[in-house]
């Protein structure tokens, strides 16, 4: 019986044991299993979304190299990583690795960028706007890059998208958040950046995408007018709103409209000008857009020239997107004067799209033609210039002179020339100097080009808000009137002063070039004038000024000093019966207040000048209309001879005229024709080479005792 018993206890033991096991291996399944469902979704969770802030990182950087690309030619290739893969299990088992698409897509609809109401103000005679005033030419193709995760946990993670400048995330609940601020208009500037290619990635590796330079904004046109910029996006006008609040706040931008379901439209400031770029840039494989030349342009023409002298003129042909094409060739054709080789002349663009002539002025005014269309003559009769791969340009030619106060021009520099200070920064980078009509008649000033003969000085900029004296690049100010020309500049910019000088038109507003110290290139920059050509009127003053002059390097620039400076001068003008002319003078400035002897080539106050000038009026004491006793004295013997020029105030006419060559002398005028009449008595001091010394001037009403 005892036996028995203790048998059935010892199995019923061990049945307990296995029980226990079983119910243990139970738990173990039930953990494993709990962790397999829960635990490693989340963690792989984490490590997709940890890809996905990096993907969203590479995107950044592929949209930031994109727009290098179309900046500046060159950029580094963009890394992307397409998917990643989950960190090792032996217990568990993982999904496969997280994959993701990176390709370009159309926008909806085949949207494409364009401009509206464009007017290119930075071509010479318009000649950008025959391309640029056709719709078609405005219309840019373009394609989005977009960026499309597929992962196993992550199941709201977002789309990463570049589209027309800006990169941001959109989300499946339809939200969007921006990566990047926008790079359509950023102040003055607006820069649309052309996507093509058929790019495809897939998979979970990194892959690099090398954006290629289709073509690049080497060049910015300035332009104008009731400008609205459209672009494809999927982003609603009211979130551009906010992303151009800066450029709405700063008054560059007035609005934006939804014009379609996937397109806005931004409305520009008609009252102001901006510097327009367009560049291209393919991503992957297909076709890239034309980049032959699509029309010429005028980069630098002399409006004014003398009979014999020659000068640069320089073409540039340009692609559809406006940058520069090389290689080119460009045919020339002068009716009048001449380019090297004869009337035609034809010129390969260089690296930079420009073709440049040497032309020598001829006779008579001249109308260049120019064309970049193979084979076709631009001097036959159907020569169109309004066509955009033709181009036409002006050119006044004038009688050459004597200059420099000789006998074929009756414009002289009197007094010493100046530097001052127009800024208030204690530089005086100014130049000043008198010129007096010595004739009877009047002449009208048109132009007045500057020539540093330290070529150094390439910069001019008058660096102060305003227009007008010691306000302007150029002002001249006669004893009837005043006129300037302003140079429209950012702070970055200064008027570009060749070896040749830099010429200045009072008469009408034109494009000049600019050096940009923020780019380090040129630009072309637009002049304001104020009240046309300056009259001068006979044996009277007028004042030129030049404001102020600078050392421009690639990215800075150094206020000059003009003190004890030589400059040469070129005044361009038109006679009283039309003929336009010009007079040259080199004057050296004097340091500001400087006052007394010399003009131009003189030194300063070691010239000869008068010591002394008087008028005595005798009339009525004589019987006498008018008796005038006009004595002077000088400091020296070194000159040639003293003029006395006596003019009628109020009919202009010269009345009397006296030389001498004493060191002191009394000239006696009577007018018996003239009663309580006013008179200027002018006295001039002449060099042996014709320059004038010094010259005094002297008011006097006779009878008035």
């Amino acid at each position: 019986m005892t036996g028995r018993g203790d048998g059935n206890g010892t199995r019923d033991r061990a049945v307990t044991v296995q029980i226990g096991a079983v119910i243990l291996f139970g738990f173990l399944i039930v953990a494993l299993s709990t962790y397999q469902a829960t635990v490693v979704p989340d963690q792989n969770r984490e490590v997709e979304f940890l890809h996905n802030q990096e993907v969203q990182t590479d995107m950044v950087e592929l949209s930031a190299s994109v727009a290098a690309t179309g900046r500046t030619g060159s950029a580094a290739p963009a890394t992307v990583k397409l998917g990643t893969r989950y960190p090792s299990r032996t217990f568990f088992v993982n999904p496969p690795p997280a994959s993701g698409r990176l390709s370009t897509v159309p926008p909806p609809d085949n949207e494409n960028a364009s401009l509206e109401n464009v007017n290119v103000t930075s071509s010479v005679g318009n000649e950008a706007n025959d391309y640029w005033t056709d719709g078609a030419n405005r219309n840019k193709s373009t394609r989005f890059v977009v960026y499309e995760p597929r992962y196993s946990n992550y199941r709201e993670a977002p789309a990463t998208r570049y589209e027309s400048g800006i990169t941001f995330n959109r989300f499946s609940n339809g939200a969007n958040l921006t990566l990047t601020d926008q790079r359509v208009v950023e102040d003055d500037r607006i820069t649309l950046v052309a996507v093509s290619g058929d790019l495809r990635r897939n998979g979970v590796s990194t892959v690099s995408v090398d954006p290629e330079a289709v073509s690049t904004i080497s060049r910015r046109e300035r332009v104008s007018g009731e400008l609205n910029v459209t672009i494809p996006t999927t982003l609603n006008a009211t979130r551009w709103d906010e992303l151009l609040s800066d450029e709405i706040d700063d008054g560059w931008v007035n609005d934006t409209h939804q014009t379609g379901p996937n397109r806005v439209t931004i409305e520009l400031n008609d009252s102001r000008t901006y510097s327009l770029g367009i560049a291209a840039v393919h991503l992957g494989s297909g076709d890239a857009p034309d980049r032959s030349a699509a029309y010429l342009d005028v980069e630098q023409r002399p409006s004014q020239m003398t009979e014999g002298t020659t000068r640069e003129v320089v073409l540039e042909v340009r692609d559809q997107f406006g940058n520069p094409v090389s290689g080119k060739a460009v045919t020339g054709y002068a009716p009048e004067g001449s380019f090297v080789g004869g009337t035609t002349a034809t010129v390969r663009t260089d690296d930079d799209g420009r073709a440049v002539f040497e032309y020598t002025a001829g006779g008579d005014d001249a109308a260049l033609n120019f064309t970049f269309v193979d084979g076709k003559n631009p001097g036959d009769s159907g020569f169109d210039a309004s066509m955009p791969e033709n181009a036409n340009i002006t050119v006044d030619i004038s009688a050459p002179t004597a200059g420099t106060g000789g006998s074929g021009s009756p414009l002289a520099v009197v007094g010493t020339a100046t530097a001052f200070d127009a800024d208030g920064d204690s530089t005086p980078g100014g130049v000043s100097l008198t010129v007096r009509n010595t004739g009877n008649t009047s002449v009208d000033i048109t132009a007045v080009t500057v020539i540093p003969e330290d070529i150094r000085f390439n910069g001019l900029s008058d660096e102060i808000a305003g227009e007008g004296k010691e306000q302007s690049e150029l002002y001249v100010e006669s004893s009837t009137q005043s006129g300037y020309v302003d140079v429209e500049l950012t702070p970055d910019q200064y008027t570009y002063v060749s070896g040749r000088g830099r010429s200045l038109s009072l008469i009408e507003p034109r494009t000049e070039r600019a050096l940009n110290t923020n780019t380090g290139g040129l630009e072309d920059v637009s002049t304001v004038v104020g009240s046309g050509m300056v009259e001068v009127r006979g044996q009277t003053n007028t004042t030129v000024e030049f404001a102020e002059f600078y050392l421009v390097g690639e990215n800075s620039a150094t206020e000059q000093n003009m003190s004890d400076r030589d400059v040469r001068i070129v005044v361009a003008y038109m006679s009283n019966d039309g003929a336009k002319r010009t007079a040259e003078f080199l004057v050296h400035t004097a340091p500001p207040g400087s006052a007394g002897g010399g003009g131009g080539s003189g030194s300063g106050s070691s010239q000869t000048s008068f010591t002394g000038t008087s008028v005595t009026d005798n009339t009525g004491s004589n019987g006498k209309q008018t008796d005038f006793d006009i004595s002077y004295s000088v400091n020296n013997t070194d000159f040639e001879n003293v003029t006395i020029t006596v003019v009628n105030s109020d009919s202009g006419v010269q009345e009397g005229q006296y030389t001498s060559v004493a060191q002191s002398d009394t000239y006696s005028f009577n007018d018996d024709n003239s009663n309580k009449q006013t008179y200027d008595i002018v006295f001039r001091i002449y060099a042996s080479d014709g320059t004038i010394e010094d010259e005094v001037t002297i008011t006097e009403k006779s009878g008035a005792g």
